[in-house]
């Protein structure tokens, strides 16, 4: 023991306790005063953050000077570097979705414009090709048919505008305006030719709140979507625009709804509804992919081969059943949620 160097222990003592001391409390303020903390608050945000919310906003207040000094600080420290300082701190998107979401279950937002505002949100990011009918069920008229059987088929369609085709899809010639044809019926001179209008194209990956703003710039209510290839996608109407904020909406000439409950509790649905459409307007829901957006596009991706009628898929507790064809295009499906429970009962 007389041998041991306690001198040199005895001198070195005060930092090598300083440095235990250190590293002891600063695993305790880690573990108590980070880790521990943050991980009960995450477990239930919104709970705590309503307790606590009085108690921080009081430390702030408090701090508030001392915050600011710093603040000052460090952006004229950063001034020489070229640093853009900002006044406050910027809310995400993110925050504001959680605020309306309590708003909502505290009963400060009616279901109906939390609904609305949610809609808007979702709105600014989603794509032209998102929310176009297709090609395959573009309604169109060919530039080549007799003004009698263009009058039929009016008749019988309903709709206010029509693109005009030439060989296929493919040629859009223009737009026509039902009461520009209408009009030049009734005068007994009709030539197709010189009453379209000049067609308005845009890329699939058009965002529709840049789309809308160009609409309504323009003053059209069609525009024809295109894909990388140069070929018709399919159209999207001032219509499909709004309905992506207020919902669907239907006329006395609607055909019938894309999903309708029968009396068993199953759904027949058309196969071209979205796959967004059936999560957030009917509650069902299917596996999302970048490979498809549509009930149809789920079903090929899953079968991996062209489906017939009587074909089932089962995924997730969904028995999904093709009832109709249209050439090779899916139409109809009967989706059946929990088929076992419904079994049972």
């Amino acid at each position: 023991i007389q041998e041991l160097p306690l001198k040199a222990l005895a001198a070195s003592a005060e930092g090598v306790s300083i440095g235990i001391v250190t590293l002891v409390i600063t695993y305790f303020l880690l573990i108590f005063g980070e880790l521990i903390p943050k991980s009960i608050a995450l477990t239930n945000p919104e709970r705590i953050g309503l307790k606590t919310a009085r108690t921080v906003q009081i430390f702030s207040k408090a701090a508030f000077i001392f915050v600011k000094a710093l603040t000052f600080s460090t952006n004229v420290l950063l001034r020489p570097f070229g640093k853009k300082t900002h006044a406050g701190r910027a809310i995400t998107e993110e925050e504001v979705r959680m605020l309306i979401k309590e708003g909502g279950e505290q009963g400060i937002f009616e279901p109906a414009e939390e609904a609305l505002i949610h809609s808007v949100f979702e709105f600014t990011d989603m794509s032209a090709k998102e929310v176009m009918v297709p090609s395959t069920r573009m309604v169109t008229i060919n530039l080549n048919i007799p003004v009698e059987e263009i009058k039929t088929f009016i008749t019988e369609e309903q709709f206010s505008r029509y693109p005009v085709i030439g060989k296929d899809m493919n040629d859009i010639r223009g737009i026509l305006y039902v009461k520009d044809f209408l009009n030049a019926l009734t005068k007994g001179v009709v030539d197709i030719r010189k009453l379209i209008k000049p067609p308005y194209f845009i890329p699939e990956t058009l965002k529709i709140s840049n789309l809308l703003k160009e609409m309504q710039r323009k003053r059209i209510h069609m525009a024809l979507v295109i894909d990388e290839y140069g070929g018709v996608s399919g159209l999207v109407t001032m219509e499909d625009l709004l309905e992506e904020i207020v919902g669907e909406i239907r006329d006395e000439y609607d055909i019938e709804a894309p999903v309708i409950q029968l009396s068993d509790g199953t759904f027949l649905v058309d196969a071209s509804t979205s796959i967004r459409d059936l999560r957030e307007d009917y509650k069902i829901e299917i596996p999302e992919s970048s490979e498809y957006e549509t009930l149809g596009g789920f079903l090929l991706i899953t079968l991996q081969r062209i489906p017939k009628v009587g074909d089932i898929v089962a995924i997730d507790g969904k028995k999904i059943t093709i009832s109709e064809m249209v050439g090779q295009r899916i139409a109809k499906v009967k989706l059946e949620q929990h088929p076992e429970e419904m079994k049972k009962e």
